[in-house]
């Protein structure tokens, strides 16, 4: 008797161990939630030199090409490599996060110029200026958009950025993460960054890739850094569907409207615009490309198994108190 006693004693002590191991698992707290960015991202001017790049800037992935390139070279550019576009701060100041930053009624010039210059200043690409907008229609795919929300986990940046287009010799073209509708078609990457909370400087990337039209499958790689402005990062909060939660998949990580440029065999080169040079086949170095990677999920999975473990103890543990009594009551019966 004394024998079967410690028995029960010993499974019903097990099954406590395994009760309070689910207990506090489950009851742990959700992590938190990444804080949105409320406000302007000053766009740092990008600059050239020594063959790499600085600031801000735009490149054009060839339909053949990927994030390595090769890329379309613009004749334009004040870079001695000319596949890089320098980028410079509109009249806001950069991109604004939690509101749109829509392009003017007329959107062009009587040359086809874009006049859209709040978000980032009218650059030349061959010959025509083209510029950037948030719309809360997309021009191109006459869908509506998010608003452009941009949010920090820790030190990582994510966000939704499909109202983010852009306009050029009369035409426009999606240039967002994801697109609307929230895909991410071909070579289009979700928004990634890093965001330094002591000098609130970030950088981000992506790459979009255009749908339809005449530049069909080329993709633009779009790098942006700066100044979160006009304060701090607002305090952390659960992301509503307003603004698409961050990164990818949740809500919430292309191309450029790229320009007639030929290249690409088969590529319809705009009218009136001169044909773009060949493009390198090998990109040289660019100073802080930081084309950032998805996260490793590696140690995801391995917390995953290590719940459903302590899930199936649990489940064990209890049946065995559950039957406990039970079983020892049959067991002193027979003896």
């Amino acid at each position: 008797m004394r024998k079967k006693s410690h028995c029960r004693e010993l499974v019903l002590g097990l099954a406590s161990v395994g009760a309070i191991a689910g207990s506090v698992l489950f009851a742990a707290p959700a992590a938190a939630a990444p804080s949105p960015i409320n406000g302007i991202l000053s766009i740092a001017p990008g600059s050239c030199g020594g063959g790499s790049a600085s600031g801000s800037f735009f490149r054009m992935i060839l339909p053949e090409g990927n994030a390595s390139g090769p890329f379309l070279a613009n004749g334009d550019s004040t870079c001695s490599d000319k596949t890089i576009t320098l980028l410079a701060p509109g009249t806001d100041g950069g991109l604004r996060s939690g509101s749109y930053q829509p392009q003017p009624s007329a959107a062009f010039d009587a040359q086809g110029n874009a006049l859209s210059g709040s978000v980032t200043s009218p650059v030349k690409f061959y010959g025509i200026g083209f510029a950037t907008a948030t719309n809360r229609v997309d021009p191109q795919t006459r869908s509506s958009t998010s608003v452009p929300q941009l949010y920090v986990d820790g030190s990582s940046i994510t966000g939704n950025l499909s109202a983010f287009g852009v306009t050029w010799n009369r035409q426009v073209f999606n240039q967002g993460s994801p697109k609307p509708g929230g895909s991410f078609p071909g070579k289009t990457t979700p928004v990634r960054g890093q965001y330094d909370a002591a000098s609130q400087t970030y950088v981000i990337e992506w790459t979009s890739q255009i749908v339809g039209g005449p530049f069909n499958n080329f993709t633009g790689l779009w790098h942006l850094t700066g100044r979160v402005s006009g304060g701090p990062v607002a305090a952390p909060q659960a992301p509503g569907n307003a603004g698409a939660a961050p990164g990818a998949p949740r809500a919430a990580p292309g191309a450029p409207a790229a320009p007639g440029a030929p290249a690409a065999p088969g590529a319809p080169v705009a009218p009136g615009v001169a044909a773009a040079p060949a493009a390198q086949a090998a990109p040289p170095t660019v100073a802080n490309n930081v084309t950032l990677q998805a996260r490793d999920d590696s140690r995801l999975s391995s917390s995953r198994w290590f719940v459903a473990a302590l899930v199936l103890l649990t489940a064990l543990a209890t049946a065995v108190l559950t039957n406990a009594d039970r079983l020892f009551r049959g067991g002193r019966g027979s003896s």
